[in-house]
């Protein structure tokens, strides 16, 4: 199986289980980050990478040595690119390496609906954290239990931890306690994680690595833009802002001495593998407003159905 998806020990298992850790993890500083996930090679004094789903390439500055050192280590030859999950400063300065290893397949485990996946291999378990909800499978024992659990703080660190108890089948309960640390963590291929999980379950302890999932919604957010521009220069322009936060602006302008149409509402990546846009305004008056888009490979926006006659049956909107 392709090394971007947990790696499972059992071929009947659909995720890719992670093996042990080692510290080899950096603090997060504070500050507002962007995600980025895609293919990292070095280019002189610099860093290139080729975005999932885009036509472009992020030029990165590694002032902190975070993503030479992970590169230094999963490089099978200087040069080639390796894939990566990071998030670096507006300047595009890295801070933290999320993931590091794979090659350009890995673009397309995106673990939609899943906050985190979790797994080790001694013995073979692994977890998906959806919401409240965590469903864990214990391959040692052939056990798969769903659990509703409380989200906590440490008291040692600021890191989560996870709580959650079930009635068992033949009377008592389960009982479960999942926490996480900043620190690396390295699964059997080699592929290095920045997450080291334990979990307790029934007593039993399970270690293992973690990686964050909905990496869709997560790198969807930014600036697309379409232009359609005639002889006499631009006659119809659009842009949409996406937040990390979930807001979504659409500026419509027709270059016709008229002020741009400025729509305001939200965002959501659906289940479906559709982006959802909800406009609540219109030039700040209230206006509902629904339109849907799928993700093309290079990245591109398209509307699904028509929006009007004279647009043509498909708007695209290319990421600026």
């Amino acid at each position: 199986m392709p090394v971007y998806i947990l790696r499972s020990v059992c071929a009947s298992l659909t995720v890719i289980l992670l093996a042990g850790c080692a510290s080899t993890g950096a603090p997060v500083q504070a500050g507002k980050l962007q995600f980025y996930r895609g293919q990292v090679s070095p280019e002189g004094d610099h860093w290139v990478m080729a975005l999932c789903y885009s036509r472009q390439n992020r030029v990165l500055t590694d002032p902190e040595g975070a993503l030479a050192a992970r590169y230094s280590e999963q490089q099978p030859y200087p040069g080639l690119p390796i894939y990566m999950e990071l998030e670096a400063s507006e300047r595009a300065e890295v801070r933290r390496v999320r993931l590091a290893g794979g090659d350009s397949r890995a673009c397309a485990a995106e673990l939609d609906g899943i906050r985190l996946r979790v797994a080790g291999t001694d013995p073979a378990w692994d977890a998906d954290l959806s919401g409240d909800r965590l469903e864990v499978r214990d391959q040692a024992r052939l056990m798969r239990l769903g659990f509703r659990v409380e989200e906590r703080t440490s008291r040692s660190a600021s890191e989560p931890v996870w709580f959650g108890r079930m009635k068992a089948p033949a009377g008592g309960e389960h009982k479960v306690e999942l926490s996480l640390e900043q620190s690396g963590c390295r699964d059997s291929l080699g592929i290095w994680y920045g997450l080291t999980v334990v979990m307790r379950l029934d007593g039993r302890l399970y270690k293992g690595c973690g990686r964050y999932g909905d990496l869709a919604r997560q790198a969807l957010a930014g600036r697309y833009g379409s232009s359609l521009v005639s002889e006499a220069g631009p006659v119809h322009t659009l842009v949409l802002e996406l937040t990390p936060d979930g807001a979504a602006q659409l500026t419509e302008d027709y270059h016709d001495g008229q002020p741009a149409i400025v729509r305001t509402g939200s965002w959501r990546w659906l289940p479906s593998r559709k982006l959802m846009l909800h406009f609540l305004q219109r030039d700040d008056q209230a206006e509902q407003q629904v339109r849907l888009f799928h993700r093309r490979p290079d990245g591109t926006l398209v509307q699904e159905g028509r929006r009007s006659e004279s647009e043509g049956p498909r708007l695209r909107l290319s990421r600026e």
